[in-house]
């Protein structure tokens, strides 16, 4: 159960990161295809209407966990089509320095970024020539220390954080002292972005407009999105009263899709380790009721197994046998009467006797006995 709570963990930390930023091409300087294994420059193209997010280090990382200390120097040149300007703003930032208590600025250590619209090319050149501060090549000073995110933004100074141009060029570098003596784990993240200056009775071409005093537009993507994208000093609102007239996004997104697909996964699985749990503990339960502990006088004695049922005989074999325990005992034999006279005397009724009657004398009905004879 552990283990799948610290997946979703991870997995609501990727779900939010991946959703504030499926708008943004990111760039670490770290890698290898920026400033990583020694190189010391890098370029990347911001298209219309888009923007990009360049980091380096970690937010959550800890001060005695350096993180790529053989960094040393990164330039990074970034270009957008033309007609089209660069506004980057350092969104969060974590580098070594110290405040001056009379000035309140931050003095770098050694380790800083700095921003620059300076520029060799043509264009840039003219844009010197032209007034306002706006169309001018400039630079930060190096910058440093602690910065949040935030809607006041400032190009002067050492707690500048943000820096636009009209032309179609801007470069990021970032500086890192060789000492290894002090665990500093460095961190920032900027956010560039492109945009258009328009006139007064112009549209943005159904994009969204920064507010304040200029007219510039941006991408209408990024309109209450969790990042700053009109970063202009007096300008900005992209970020302002989103949850009045929030715009929304299309939900459909490959990102999205995959994002909730994920969700689904990870979801279906950790609902599936409880039910299987669940089953488990019950299961043993019930196991421990039936078999019980005997001895001891602990547990319950288990319950005799069930005897197997024979076949029942047929109906017609019980009733039978029912009738030959129910049947009452032989009645005794009718006495045998004597022999009838028409039996005995076939020929016809002897003259000294009577039927069914002993010999009587004819007159009296006594018996007559004859006296024997006497000899002579």
């Amino acid at each position: 159960m552990e283990i799948i709570f610290k997946c979703l963990s991870l997995l609501s930390v990727f779900l939010m990161t991946a959703a504030s930023t499926e708008n943004y091409a990111l760039y670490d300087l770290s890698s290898i295809n920026m400033c990583g294994h020694g190189q010391e420059k890098s370029s990347l193209f911001i298209g219309p209407w888009k923007a990009a997010i360049v980091k380096f280090g970690h937010p959550n990382a800890t001060i005695a966990s350096p993180f790529n200390r053989d960094l040393h120097e990164c330039t990074v040149s970034v270009k957008s089509p033309e007609g089209f300007g660069l506004a980057a703003v350092i969104e969060e930032m974590r580098i070594q320095g110290s405040v001056d208590k009379e000035t309140n600025a931050w003095n770098c250590d050694g380790d800083y970024v700095q921003l620059s619209t300076a520029g060799s090319t043509f264009i840039s050149k003219i844009l010197d020539l032209l007034p306002g501060d706006v169309f001018k090549n400039k630079k930060t000073e190096q910058l440093c220390g602690i910065r949040a995110k935030r809607n006041l933004f400032t190009e002067v100074g050492s707690n500048a954080n943000v820096l636009s141009t009209l032309a179609d060029n801007l470069e990021v570098f970032f500086h890192q002292s060789k000492r290894r003596s002090v665990p500093i784990n460095n961190y920032f993240q900027i956010v560039i972005t492109t945009f258009k200056h328009i006139r007064e009775a112009e549209d943005c071409q159904g994009q969204y407009k920064c507010l304040g005093m200029t007219n510039y537009c941006v991408g209408r993507v990024y309109r209450c999105d969790g990042h700053p994208n009109c970063a202009f000093p007096g300008g900005g609102g992209d970020e302002v009263h989103c949850n009045v007239g929030r715009i929304y996004h299309p939900i459909f997104s490959t990102t999205t899709t995959i994002i909730t697909v994920l969700a689904a996964i990870v979801g279906a699985g950790l609902v599936f380790g409880i039910l299987l749990t669940l089953f488990r503990k019950l299961r043993s339960r019930a196991a421990s009721r039936t078999e019980g502990v005997v001895g001891g006088g602990r547990g319950v004695a288990a319950a005799p197994p069930i005897q197997r049922q024979h076949t029942l005989p047929p109906y017609e074999a019980v009733v039978m046998a029912d009738i030959g325990k129910n049947s009452a005992p032989p009645s005794p034999s009718a006495p045998d009467f004597p022999p009838s006279y028409d039996t005995l005397f076939p020929d016809g009724y002897p003259n000294h006797t009577t039927p069914d009657r002993s010999p009587e004398s004819p007159s009296t009905g006594q018996v007559h006995q004859e006296e024997p004879s006497q000899p002579t």
